[in-house]
């Protein structure tokens, strides 16, 4: 019997207010790709719920998706025009829609009878009143950080905040297992809820090493080019969302300062957000014209666009506030990329003052650029050790397929062998 049960195919429902095409930007949606690569090869029958951007894609209605080669049916629970609020917010807050567009269409996903719901975002609450079926429930980071830092101030409010977290209390209490991305995240919750740490898997979020990687007899000056470039010069890239919580303003003081010091220097800013017309803003005030340039959205795999521009960079910075992981830091250091940093996320454990870039330990311009111009200038680093120091990262999310395995199939034997693999992963990675 133990047999059978192993060949029954698992039906599974995955919900994230994404679009699987790269909206919103961040590290998010890459962790649900590197997921399906490895999901590829196990019994899993998977159904995507998320948002559209296109307004050919019906709501409600089953569209497609094209990820890592393989079609997956998408249903989009509603639209939201990314055109229309790429550089400034939406009126109603886009966490606000999507728990409504999940109240409505609730009874819909109920009736597809799902063997278990792998669910993101503490907007999917609704999922959970009640609870028809196993619940996996991935944690980003830490869920508060998002009123904290929440571009809505109704959202910093106390009110909110103590509803918030009712609402992930609903989760830590109900969900029957948690995929955790760092530490940090991992030792809250975990204290939270004591008599549940068995359910929770510590497993950073993996990057695809089959595609970031030093490219192979790379034409440099063709590929600055080709993203609208000067051909040579040193470069150096900022990879992520303009808001503030980013820290893209310290950035382009320290490269004021860069720039002084090395006259072909030049910043290349890939990305979208509401804070893009107040850095323009900044990039005259600071008299960059023509060395700081905004490259909009650029778009992840399966396009290769991004390995091609850690591979054409000379550094990669990170001035982030606060950060669970900063994927890129790994995304850049597996291009053979150096990268300077504030010590957010995976920084302190993959940069190594001197060998893979350095980490800044104040928010002054001045540390930054002194690293910059250590790494574009005086070329402190190694690439070979910049690779890898990522390359751990790169199968981390593979164990996420075992957990679904045991939760679904799951036998006394086969549960003691998994939870033995992640507690040994666990006691690395803290």
């Amino acid at each position: 019997m133990g047999s059978t049960m192993k060949k029954k195919v698992i039906r599974i429902g995955l919900i994230f207010a994404t679009d699987f095409q790269g909206y919103p930007p961040g590290g998010c949606q890459p962790t649900i790709e590197i997921f399906l690569k490895g999901a590829r090869d196990r019994s899993f029958d998977i159904l995507l719920f998320g948002v559209t951007t296109s307004r050919e894609e019906a709501v409600g209605q089953v569209s497609q998706r094209r990820i890592y080669g393989r079609e997956y049916p998408f249903v989009p629970l509603f639209y939201l025009d990314a055109a229309r609020y790429a550089n400034r917010k939406p009126l109603v807050p886009v966490r606000v829609q999507t728990v409504l567009a999940y109240l409505r269409h609730r009874q819909q996903i109920d009736a597809m009878k799902f063997d278990l719901l792998y669910l993101h975002g503490v907007e999917t609450l609704p999922f959970l009143w009640p609870k028809r079926q196993p619940v996996l429930y991935h944690f980003h980071g830490p869920e508060e950080e998002a009123a904290q830092y929440s571009r809505y101030s109704i959202f910093r409010s106390r009110a909110f905040v103590y509803l918030y977290g009712r609402a992930l209390q609903s989760f830590l209490e109900k969900a029957d297992q948690f995929i955790v991305i760092d530490p940090e995240t991992y030792d809250r919750y975990t204290q939270r809820v004591p008599h549940r740490r068995d359910r929770f898997h510590l497993f950073p979020t993996a990057i695809d090493v089959d595609q970031f990687k030093p490219i192979d007899n790379f034409d440099r000056p063709a590929e600055r080019l080709r993203f609208g470039l000067p051909s040579a010069g040193k470069m150096v890239l900022f990879v992520g969302r303009l808001s503030w919580r980013k820290g893209v303003d310290l950035l382009l003081r320290a490269f004021s300062l860069v720039s002084a010091q090395v006259p072909d220097a030049f910043l290349a800013i890939a990305g979208m957000g509401e804070d893009r017309a107040a850095l323009e803003t900044l990039v005259h005030e600071l008299n960059l014209e023509g060395r700081v340039f905004f490259l909009g959205k650029v778009p992840h795999l399966p396009s290769l666009d991004l390995p091609s521009l850690f591979n054409a960079a000379d550094v990669s910075v990170v001035a982030s506030l606060q950060e669970s992981l900063a994927l890129v830091i790994t995304e850049a250091l597996a291009c053979g990329t150096p990268v300077v940093s504030t010590s957010v996320g995976i920084a302190p454990k993959v940069i190594r003052d001197g060998i893979t870039g350095y980490i800044v330990q104040s928010r002054e311009p001045s540390e930054m650029a002194t690293r910059i111009v250590q790494i574009i200038q005086d070329r402190k680093y190694d690439p070979a050790e910049c690779v890898a120091a990522a390359q751990e990262y790169g199968e981390t999310s593979k164990p996420i397929c075992d957990v679904i395995e045991q939760l679904c199939w799951g036998n006394g034997e086969q549960s003691s062998a998994l939870e033995s693999r992640h507690l040994e992963k666990q006691a690395a990675l803290k």
